[in-house]
C-alpha cells in the first residue's frame, strides 16, 4: 500500500481552496485530511509505505503506521507514482496507491480494492472532478502513467483508455477536497475553521 502526501507546509498544500479560505485555513484542512488518512491506515493490515512530497517527516501522524517512510522521486506525479509502483513490485504483488484528500475515504474502501486486484489486473477509485483518488494493480503498466494532464479533469477517461484492453474494477466515485465547493461538501471537515 502506497500512500502520497505533501509535507504540510503554509502555502503549499492545498492552494486551489486557500485562494477563497486563505493559506492558514487551508493548512488546517490539510491536517484534518491527514488525520482522517493515518486513522483509516490504522485499520488496515497491510504493508504502508508513505512517500513524501518533500522531506521525510520523522515524528508524524503517519509513524504508527507505515513500515517506510520515503521521498517521492520523479519530475511530475505520473513519474513519481511510477517509481513507486515499480519499486513495491519488487517484493509485493498487489499495489494500491492513495493520496491524502479523501475526507471521506474508509478502510474499506481499500480493503475492497486489494479484494478486486484478487481477480482483476486493475482497479481505480474515480472522483467527480475527472481524476482518481486510488489506482491498484497487480502488475506494472508504466503506461498509465505517461501523458497524462495530471490535476485536470481528463486523467481518469484518459487513464481508462490505457487499460481498456484488460479487466478493471471501478470503486465508488468519490470527491477529493480540493476546492471550497468540495469542502462545503464536507460540513464536518469545514467545521474544523469555522
Amino acid at each position: 500500500m502506497l500512500v502520497f502526501c505533501k509535507n504540510p507546509r503554509l502555502g503549499k498544500v492545498k492552494t486551489r481552496l486557500a485562494k477563497t479560505i486563505g493559506e492558514r485555513k487551508a493548512l488546517l484542512i490539510y491536517k484534518e485530511l491527514l488525520k482522517k488518512t493515518a486513522s483509516v491506515l490504522k485499520e488496515l493490515e497491510v504493508d504502508i509505505h508513505l512517500y513524501y512530497s518533500d522531506k521525510i517527516e520523522e515524528n508524524d501522524l503517519f509513524s504508527a503506521v507505515a513500515s517506510q517512510k520515503k521521498k517521492q522521486a520523479g519530475e511530475h506525479l505520473g513519474e513519481r507514482m511510477a517509481n513507486a509502483f515499480q519499486e513495491s513490485f519488487i517484493s509485493h504483488d498487489k499495489v494500491v496507491i492513495i493520496g491524502t484528500d479523501l475526507w471521506t475515504l474508509e478502510a474499506q474502501d481499500i480493503q475492497k480494492a486489494f479484494q478486486a486486484l484478487e481477480k482483476q489486473a486493475a482497479v481505480i477509485g474515480p472522483s467527480k472532478d475527472g481524476g482518481y483518488y486510488l489506482i491498484g494493480l497487480n502488475q506494472f503498466f508504466p503506461d498509465l502513467f505517461k501523458q497524462k494532464e495530471w490535476g485536470t479533469d481528463k486523467v481518469l477517461s484518459s487513464t481508462l483508455a490505457d487499460i481498456n484492453h484488460i479487466i478493471y474494477h471501478l470503486l465508488n466515485e468519490k470527491n477529493d477536497v480540493d476546492t471550497f465547493s468540495d469542502l462545503e461538501e464536507n460540513p464536518t471537515l469545514k467545521a474544523h475553521i469555522e
